[in-house]
């Protein structure tokens, strides 16, 4: 990991791109993004550095962010298996085979209290009776107290979007027409039981899976080679962006493919420690504003670098007019 030193040094390089991931990193546990953040993301845009989400959440929990923050690069959503620019709508997709999610989601009915949400292209599809009121009652026992406005952002990005209701696995089955972009599988109480599920999963599948977890005592499968930084490959080669001028910033599991695979990977001061180890710089919590403290890092040494610049031009032309050569040349 970089000392403080260094970081003043990297963040010299030419930086083109910046990608957030969105939960425990661009807001804070009462998902809000902080004025401070918003003012220090409008400033890294104004130097002509481009933004993005690179996030596991599906595209109708992420576009109400990514309008409020304004990016100006493709979202990356569904932990790199789905890629829209949110103005054109062009989209990139990268989906599991219906065959292999089928038989999956047979493997979990052999786990008692097993939950199961299915992204599809256009919305979710969740195996039990009422995903709106699981969320209401997962809310309701949160440890963390909202603010109005935070209890809205929850609802609006998580509890009112298009979600189909199937009762049970072989519902879910029945209603799946299509191949998924993932599926998240939400373990019961024994650790155990998830553990030994992707035991047996990987052992059948291999790398034609690929399963990560963004939450504690659940994980995401999605198709072999997918990851975060699979979609910011594809999104980088797009634009034209070589991978040592991204900077990622993320706190979890599912952000460690991405955070080794750009040039300067950050992860959050809430992070586990595995994710810590991995990056190149910690910065402080999302609840202290970490993404807005080290992006007006990166905006200082930018500043200081075109004055230098400014400076240095400044001179060669009075240099010039001294010599008697014209500043047309």
């Amino acid at each position: 990991m970089i000392a403080k030193k260094e970081l003043n040094q990297l963040l010299r390089n030419n930086f083109k791109l910046v990608a957030f991931d969105i939960d425990g990193t661009l807001i804070t546990s009462d998902h809000i993004v902080t004025p401070r953040t918003l003012r220090a993301i409008k400033k890294a845009k104004d130097l002509g550095i481009k933004v993005t989400i690179a996030t596991g959440r599906h595209y109708p929990s992420v576009i109400r962010l990514a309008r409020k923050i304004q990016i100006n690069a493709p979202l990356i959503c569904c932990d790199g298996a789905f890629i829209r620019d949110i103005y054109s709508n062009e989209s990139i997709y990268y989906l599991l085979p219906r065959e292999i999610a089928v038989d999956i989601l047979r493997m979990t009915q052999s786990y008692e209290n097993f939950s199961v949400q299915i992204f599809i292209k256009k919305g979710k599809i969740y195996s039990g009776q009422s995903y709106r009121g699981s969320y209401f009652i997962k809310s309701l026992r949160a440890p963390v107290k909202r603010t109005l406005k935070g209890y809205m952002n929850f609802l609006r990005d998580f509890v009112f979007i298009p979600v189909q209701n199937t009762g049970n696995i072989e519902g879910a089955i029945a209603a799946l027409n299509e191949s998924p972009v993932k599926i998240v599988v939400y373990g019961n109480e024994r650790p155990e039981d998830l553990q030994d599920f992707i035991d047996r999963i990987l052992a059948r599948y291999g790398d034609k899976i690929t399963v990560t977890s963004s939450i504690k005592n659940s994980i995401d499968i999605l198709n072999g080679g997918i990851s975060k930084a699979k979609g910011l490959s594809i999104l980088a080669e797009k634009l034209g962006i070589r991978p040592d001028e991204i900077i990622t910033i993320g706190d979890n599991f599912n952000d460690l493919e991405m955070l080794k695979y750009a040039g300067l990977g950050v992860a959050m001061g809430n992070a586990p420690e595995q994710v810590k180890n991995k990056a190149d710089y910690v910065t402080d919590t999302n609840n202290h504003e970490g993404v807005a403290k080290f992006l007006e890092k990166l905006i200082s040494v930018k500043i200081k670098q075109e004055c230098v610049q400014y400076d240095r031009q400044n001179h060669i032309a009075v240099k010039r007019e001294q010599n008697g050569i014209s500043l047309d040349v």
